[in-house]
C-alpha cells in the first residue's frame, strides 16, 4: 500500500505540473493560428506549396545528408508531419530519431513498471506518458520560439526600412536582416533569402515564411509586401507604420499582463491547493488516505475528483487567458 501511495503522489505531482504548463500560458503569447482567418490563410498556402512541389530549403538540405533508405523513411506522410513539428520547434532532430527515442522510452518505462509492480493501470499511463511529454515539449518550444520571433520583428522591420531607404533591393534587405539579427528571426529570414535565390519568386518565399511562422504580425508584413509588389505604393512607409503598431501591441500586452497578475496568481492557488491539502493530510493522518485507496467508494471519489480538477483547471484557464 505504501508503494502504491508513493506512486500515486508522484503521478499527482506530475499531473499538477503538466496541467500548469499546458494551460496557464502567459497572456503575452502571440495570437498564432487561433484566428480563423489566419488558419484558412496558412492552410491555403500549405496546399498551394504542396501542389507546386515546393519544399523547405532547410528540409531539403537535411534529407540530402541521409542515406536513400533513411530519406525514403523521412518522406513518409506521418514522418513529414513530425518533421514539420520539429522544424517549427527549432529542433535539429530527424523525425525518425524522435520516433525512435519516444518508442524506446515508452517500451522501457512500460516493461519496467510491469516487471516491478505488475500494475497494468500504471503501465498503461506510462505507455502514453512519453508521447504526451514530447508533444508538450514541442508545443512549448514552438510557442517560445514564435513569441521571441514577434519580439524581434519590430527591430527587423527597422533594419528593412533603413535598407530600403539606403537603396538596397528587397532581397538584399532580407539578407541584411539574416546577417544582423539573432535567431530565430535571423534563421527564418536566411531561409527566405535562400528561397528567393533558389525559386526566384519573392511571393512564394514570403508565403513559406508565413506557413512556418503563422502569426498576425507576420501576415501583415507579407500582405504589405505582396500588395506593394502587385499594385505599387510606399513600402518604407507601410513597414514603418507596421513596426509602430507591433510595438504598441507589445506595450499593451505588458500592461495587460500586469493587470491580470492577480487573476493568474489566484488560478495557481486554486489549482495547487487540493494537492497541497492531500500531501498535508497524508503526512498528518495517513489512515484517511488509506480509506481512499483501499475502498471502492474512495477510489470512485478519486476518479470524480480527478475529473472535476481537469474540468475546473480548463475553465479557469479560459477565464484568465486574454488574447489581444
Amino acid at each position: 500500500m505504501a508503494i502504491d501511495t508513493l506512486i500515486f503522489l508522484a503521478l499527482v505531482g506530475l499531473a499538477a505540473v503538466t496541467l500548469s504548463l499546458a494551460l496557464f500560458v502567459p497572456v503575452t503569447h502571440p495570437r498564432l493560428n487561433r484566428t480563423a482567418l489566419l488558419k484558412r490563410r496558412v492552410k491555403a498556402l500549405a496546399d498551394e506549396n504542396r501542389e507546386q512541389g515546393q519544399a523547405s530549403i532547410f528540409r531539403t538540405k537535411k534529407l540530402d545528408a541521409l542515406s536513400p533508405l533513411m530519406r525514403q523513411l523521412e518522406t513518409l506522410p506521418m514522418m513529414e508531419r513530425v518533421a514539420f513539428s520539429l522544424e517549427l520547434a527549432g529542433s535539429r532532430l530527424y523525425a525518425h530519431q524522435l520516433v525512435l527515442l519516444v518508442g524506446l522510452s515508452t517500451l522501457v518505462l512500460s516493461l519496467g513498471c510491469w516487471l516491478l509492480w505488475h500494475n497494468w493501470v500504471l503501465s498503461l499511463i506510462l505507455l502514453l506518458l512519453p508521447s504526451i511529454a514530447t508533444q508538450i515539449k514541442l508545443r512549448r518550444n514552438y510557442y517560445q520560439r514564435l513569441s521571441l520571433y514577434e519580439q524581434q520583428l519590430p527591430e527587423a522591420l527597422d533594419v528593412m526600412k533603413r535598407g530600403l531607404q539606403a537603396g538596397y533591393s528587397f532581397a538584399d534587405t532580407i539578407k541584411l536582416i539574416s546577417e544582423q539579427m539573432p535567431n530565430p528571426i535571423g534563421r527564418e529570414f536566411a531561409l527566405v533569402f535562400a528561397d528567393i535565390n533558389y525559386r526566384k519568386d519573392i511571393r512564394k518565399a514570403m508565403t513559406s515564411l508565413l506557413e512556418r511562422v503563422p502569426s498576425i504580425s507576420n501576415m501583415a508584413l507579407i500582405s504589405a509586401v505582396q500588395v506593394q509588389r502587385e499594385t505599387g505604393g510606399n513600402l518604407v512607409e507601410n513597414i514603418d507604420k507596421l513596426s509602430r503598431i507591433i510595438r504598441e501591441r507589445f506595450r499593451f500586452n505588458r500592461q495587460l499582463r500586469t493587470l491580470s497578475a492577480e487573476g493568474r496568481m489566484s488560478a495557481w492557488v486554486l489549482v495547487l491547493t487540493p494537492f497541497a491539502l492531500f500531501a498535508l493530510i497524508y503526512l498528518t493522518t495517513p489512515s484517511y488516505v488509506a480509506e481512499l485507496f483501499g475502498t471502492e467508494e474512495g477510489q470512485q471519489l478519486l476518479i470524480y475528483g480527478a475529473v472535476g480538477m481537469v474540468l475546473g483547471t480548463w475553465w479557469i484557464s479560459k477565464i484568465i487567458k486574454i488574447e489581444v
